[in-house]
Order: C-alpha cells, then sequence, then structure tokens
C-alpha cells in the first residue's frame, strides 16, 4: 500500500501500540524482492547454499584468521556471529538484514533512494509479525534442510557494534524469494508500505533529529564520512550538525 511519510509514521504508531513484536525493514526501491545477499550475488554463479556453509565458509574463516581469532564453525554461537558479522561488512551470506526500529527501517529505505526522485520512485518498507510467524508457522533453522523455510537468528554482537547501533535482528533462510515464500503462507504476517522517494530529503532530515544518521548507525570513521556527505551534498533540505563538543578554555596568560 502507498503511504506518505506523514501517515507511515501514524500506521507505526497504530501498529506498534499492542503486544505484538514487528521486525523491519527498509528498501531503497519498492520493486526489490526480499532476498539474502547470498541468493542474490550466488544467482548467476550457481553456487549452492550447501557449497557456502561447507567449503567456501572455511576459506572465509582461514583468512579473516589474518585479523582476529578463528571461529570454531562447530560452535553454533560462534558460527552465528561469524555469519551476522560477515554480513554486516558486505559478504554474501543466507542472513537478511531487519531492526526492531520502523524509523531505522526509514533511514535504510531512504538513504539509498534518489535524490532527485522521479514520481514514480517508491521506496518500501515491510513489517513481518514475528512472533506470530514463529509460533504458527515453527520454520526449521537448518540452512541444509531441503525444506523450504524463514527463521528468525538471533546471533549474539559480539563484535559487531554496527548491529547493535541499529537495533539489528535477522532472519535466515534457503528460499530465494522471502516476500513471496511468506505471503503463500498467510497474509497477515508481512506488511509492506511504499512511501514517494521524492520525500527523502524531509525524512533524512527528520530521522536526524532523532539521532538517526550515517555516523550513529555505523560508528566508525566510513560512517562519520558519509554522514559529512549527507549533511554537506546529498540533502536538499539544510540538516544541522550535531553541536561541537565542549571544549574548556584555555588557561589564563601568566
Amino acid at each position: 500500500m502507498s503511504y506518505t511519510w506523514k501517515s507511515f509514521k501514524e500506521l507505526i504508531g497504530d501498529s506498534t501500540s499492542g503486544d505484538k513484536k514487528y521486525y523491519f525493514r527498509g528498501q531503497s526501491c519498492s520493486e526489490w524482492k526480499l532476498e539474502t545477499s547470498f541468493h542474490r550475488a550466488s544467482a548467476d554463479k550457481k553456487i549452492t547454499l550447501n557449497s557456502h556453509l561447507t567449503e567456501i565458509i572455511h576459506d572465509v574463516n582461514r583468512q579473516v584468521s589474518s585479523m582476529d581469532k578463528p571461529v570454531d564453525l562447530q560452535n553454533g554461537i560462534e558460527f552465528g556471529e561469524m555469519l551476522a558479522r560477515l554480513q554486516h561488512h558486505g559478504f554474501p551470506t543466507p542472513l537478511l538484514d531487519w531492526t526492531l526500529s520502523p524509523y531505522v527501517a526509514a533511514y535504510f529505505a531512504f538513504k539509498g533512494a534518489p535524490v532527485e526522485a522521479k514520481p514514480e520512485d517508491m521506496v518500501s518498507i515491510y513489517m513481518f509479525d514475528i512472533n506470530k510467524w514463529v509460533s504458527e508457522v515453527t520454520p526449521s533453522a537448518d540452512l541444509l534442510s531441503p525444506i523450504p523455510f524463514v527463521s528468525d537468528f538471533a546471533p549474539y554482537l559480539t563484535k559487531n557494534p554496527r548491529m547493535a547501533r541499529q537495533m539489528g535482528v535477522m532472519t535466515m533462510t534457503n528460499v530465494t524469494d522471502i516476500q513471496q515464500f511468506i505471503m503463500s503462507r498467510g497474509h497477515d504476517y508481512l506488511f509492506k508500505a511504499c512511501i514517494q522517494a521524492s520525500e527523502r530529503s524531509v525524512v533524512m532530515k527528520e530521522l536526524n533529529l532523532m539521532g538517526i544518521n550515517d555516523h550513529t548507525l555505523f560508528p566508525d570513521f566510513d560512517g562519520l564520512c558519509k554522514h559529512l556527505k549527507e549533511i554537506h551534498f546529498d540533502n536538499k533540505c539544510k540538516v544541522l550538525p550535531p553541536p561541537l563538543p565542549l571544549v574548556p578554555p584555555p588557561p589564563p596568560k601568566a
């Protein structure tokens, strides 16, 4: 369904007032599928999920060990932490990022939207009723299972400050088109809201006032530079930078 930014905020206020727990995800083009980075990257390369998990991941673990302690791939907790960390740094995994915050989801939807948007350009924000899904569908959690599934996935946040800042949560899956798969099980699990991308400047300015921006969600030098680019180059509406830290006055001269 189509919403304005104002009506979407009203929807969020109404939807989150009860006991339901939603996962939210923002995408910069409403035509994109809900698809993991693994399924997107492997589509033309004929890389199977089995080879990813039993062969490729061993080489990845070996290479990562040049910077950090190698992971015990037989340990479910360590393996989950590794997958989540890889996911947040751009390596293809069968995980899909969500957030507990609809406003963080809005940031990811509008951040990648065109600055000079056409009238037909739309972003999308998904709401996934995760507790209802898990309790009624009881999905598998075995990535090597031949049975299609989408399951909740809650790794520890070890050495993953990005995920913590983004109120990040995840799902794990062995299916390519997640939206189609969830909708085939019923129409009350997943909701998709579409908003015109032309509202980008207004939304990004408002999110910045909430403390949601590149610098807060990506607590590193890259995030700071992206935030400064948003302030000075990308946003039509002037986004005020945060105030400078207080600096004590210099001591009086003798």
